[in-house]
């Protein structure tokens, strides 16, 4: 018997991201999470996740990333670095709809298993981008400087992710990186200035302590 607690339709994520303290739309969650079964599908062709389980990856991609909003930023344009299966940035897009909102991955195939997932769910207003993070300043000059927040998730350590992001983003703008509760965090991180961390607590059946750590680029 499903547990109806558990947050496996729209209106469960949207009761769940409630008790963490966060609103998201009836809608917005709908096609989250029609994106989440189209990575679950596409997923037995190519890695994109390493949960199977469907209710513990709503919880562990969909409620995990909307986890944003406890930030309170507003963001205009997002790079979700080293994106991966499109998690967090499919869910930032979904909290601001009028942002503008870039998937990065450096593994081709990744890029283009989001891009047809993207489609397959009908979700608007998201580009992809195939390339390295290291080397895209130097290639897309128009790309320096041209963020207000990047986020990472799950991607490597904290000051690589800095340095990754540092030319990307605006004087002001902010890194937001999702870590384990117990994740080392240097101090400081060259050219970035800690603004807060912030834990929260994900629900059955994936429950664990997590947290974000918000950081502003000097």
């Amino acid at each position: 018997m499903t547990d109806p607690s558990r947050p496996v339709d729209a209106a469960g994520v949207v009761t769940a991201a409630a008790s963490l303290g966060i609103t998201v739309p009836l809608g917005s969650a709908g096609w989250l999470l029609a994106y989440l079964d189209a990575v679950l599908a596409l997923n037995e062709q190519i890695n994109l996740t390493a949960i199977r389980d469907r209710d513990a990856a709503v919880v562990l991609h969909v409620l995990d990333s909307l986890a944003f909003a406890l930030t309170g930023l507003q963001p205009q344009h997002v790079l979700d670095l080293g994106s991966g299966n499109g998690f967090p940035g499919v869910a930032v897009a979904a909290l601001h709809q009028r942002a503008s909102v870039v998937l990065l991955d450096r593994t081709g195939k990744k890029v283009r298993a989001i891009g047809t997932c993207l489609l397959t769910a009908r979700v608007p207003g998201i580009e992809t981008m195939h390339g390295d993070a290291a080397q895209l300043p130097a290639l897309h000059r128009e790309l320096r400087a041209a963020f207000d927040v990047v986020t990472a998730r799950a991607v490597g350590a904290a000051d690589a992710i800095a340095a990754l992001a540092a030319p990307l983003l605006r004087r002001g703008g902010h890194l937001v990186l999702w870590v384990d509760a117990d994740a080392a965090i240097p101090d400081p991180i060259e050219l970035f200035t800690p603004v807060r961390t912030i834990d929260y607590d994900l629900p059955a059946p994936a429950a664990r302590h997590r947290r974000l750590s918000i950081w502003r680029r000097s």
